[in-house]
């Protein structure tokens, strides 16, 4: 990823952090999503239009889930492992706009400074109104984060909410998101909610952001 932009002063992360802040107080304000990342991102899918992109694609499941919904989306996928087809190994190399792209438990991978530069990119990639769909560990779970040993950078929700607004993002929106949907585990965290708020801690293992570019 190139280097060409300053970083974001860190005092205006800090001001955007207090102003997610604001918007979601606590950790239990955030609405939470009982579904698999899959039927996420297939939900996500039928509201775009036009052309994405996935950035760290991976095994290019996303271009899969375009295709089961039936969308006429032209998909691209970026990721810096050359054992697999990509369209791109490197953000250098992208000269197309994008009406979404795809950050999909990516960011956590890398340092804080080339998360803001990336940030910064992915905002000029965009077309106008385009969309940034961003998933990662939840901070608070006990064990998202810590559960992989390439993870890198750990945010809390309102770390990242505010580096997507000082990026250059707006219409800001978080979820928290857990697979688990049956009864038994929804009253179960119904009874844990209490003790989960005291120890600062979380069931839900994930957090879903978007927003549009400005």
């Amino acid at each position: 990823m190139s280097n060409t932009h300053e970083s974001i002063p860190w005092s205006d992360i800090k001001a955007r952090r207090e102003e997610v802040k604001n918007s979601y107080p606590t950790l239990f304000t955030i609405p939470l999503m009982y579904c698999t990342k899959r039927e996420l991102i297939g939900n996500v899918v039928k509201t775009i239009e036009g052309k994405v992109l996935d950035i760290g694609a991976a095994d290019r499941f996303v271009r899969d889930i375009c295709a089961q919904v039936g969308k006429e989306i032209e998909y691209r996928s970026m990721d810096v492992d050359r054992t697999g087809f990509h369209e791109y190994y490197s953000l250098d190399a992208v000269q197309e706009t994008f009406d979404a792209i795809f950050l999909l438990d990516m960011i956590e991978h890398i340092s804080l400074r080339e998360g803001i530069l990336l940030l910064q990119r992915c905002k000029e990639m965009l077309n106008p109104d385009g969309r940034i769909i961003l998933t990662l560990p939840n901070n608070n779970h006990p064990t998202a984060f810590a559960s992989d040993c390439t993870h890198v950078t750990s945010y809390r929700y309102h770390e990242v909410g505010g580096t997507l607004l000082a990026a250059g993002f707006e219409e800001l929106q978080i979820f928290r998101i857990s697979a688990k949907r049956r009864l038994k585990h929804r009253l179960l965290a119904t009874l844990l909610t209490p003790v989960l708020k005291f120890l600062d801690m979380d069931f839900a293992p994930g957090i879903f952001l978007t927003a549009k570019r400005k």
